[in-house]
């Protein structure tokens, strides 16, 4: 007899993310930051007056000074971030999960992962109609977060309608300015996700649509279809035809380009997590523009 091995959480590997524009902070890290100082990048050259740290004069700009003043090193600042995840678990995002392997956690643990060892800060934050103070997670260094969110998840399917529960808990994110990965499969009236979007406006914001393929591509071109909306549990017969099914279609294609006006006039574009998550694609969303 063979034994079915438990899933393993995802291996950690690094993500090239980053934060648009300087980041604020004291704490070093690995990210441009407002100001100059002695220690990370190389920035600019100065006069000895304007920055007076005798230890960065540099000797061979200053002999190739015309007016023969001495020149002194200046350094960008880096500084660390807090990464967050902020995650819908209403009962619309059951099929995006569903199997084997979760996508969203697996999602969720590589950032952690990624945050983790790139020397910042990782939170979460994750609710549906109602805020789940047992799965927010404060911002931290702690190495054993990412493992504990991934089984954490795989155990919580998500249930109820609607996202008011994230809406509530917007107050536990930092004012400092983070990176906020935005989870949902953004089934949702468009002045909610413009609430939801716009009330992050002093974060950098990464959407990531939790899509499925069974739900938006398998449809017959005739027959009976049933139906059952996750968040109320009802469900319904309709004879499906070619008409009805192109008509889907069609609303499914327009529901997507609007999400997609709404990313970009807060900032950026969406990831498409589709059926499994496949790290390279997130890597290359990230190396792209993305974040």
């Amino acid at each position: 007899m063979t034994l079915a091995r438990a899933p393993a959480p995802p291996a950690p590997r690094d993500l090239p993310y980053r934060l648009f524009g300087r980041a604020r902070g004291v704490t070093a890290g690995a990210h441009r930051a407002v100001g100059s100082g002695g220690a990370g990048a190389f920035l600019r050259h100065a006069s000895l007056l304007e920055a007076p740290d005798a230890r960065r004069i540099d000797m061979r700009a200053s002999l190739l000074d015309p007016l023969g003043g001495l020149k002194v090193r200046r350094f960008e600042n880096r500084a660390r971030i807090d990464v967050f995840v902020l995650l819908d678990l209403s009962g619309s995002m059951r099929f995006g999960r569903a199997g084997e392997d979760d996508p969203v956690a697996e999602l969720c643990a590589t950032i952690a992962h990624a945050a983790v060892r790139g020397q910042d800060r990782f939170g979460m934050i994750a609710a549906g109609p109602s805020a789940r103070a047992d799965l927010a997670i404060r911002a931290t260094r702690r190495r054993g977060v990412p493992e504990e969110i991934w089984r954490a998840l795989r155990r919580e399917p998500g249930e109820g309608s609607g996202v008011a529960g994230l809406l509530e808990s917007l107050d536990h994110l930092p004012t400092r300015r983070s990176l906020v990965f935005v989870v949902s499969d953004f089934l949702l009236p468009t002045e909610t996700t413009e609430a939801l979007l716009g009330a992050l406006w002093r974060h950098d914001v990464a959407p990531v649509v939790v899509r499925s393929s069974t739900v938006e591509g398998r449809l017959p071109g005739f027959g009976l279809v049933e139906t059952r909306d996750l968040e109320t549990g009802r469900r319904r017969l309709v004879l499906m035809r070619k008409a009805l099914r192109e008509s889907w279609r069609e609303k499914a294609r327009r529901r997507r380009e609007e999400l997609e006006r709404i990313f970009l006039s807060h900032g950026r574009p969406a990831f498409d997590l589709v059926d499994r998550f496949d790290p390279d694609a997130f890597a290359d969303y990230l190396l792209s523009g993305g974040v």
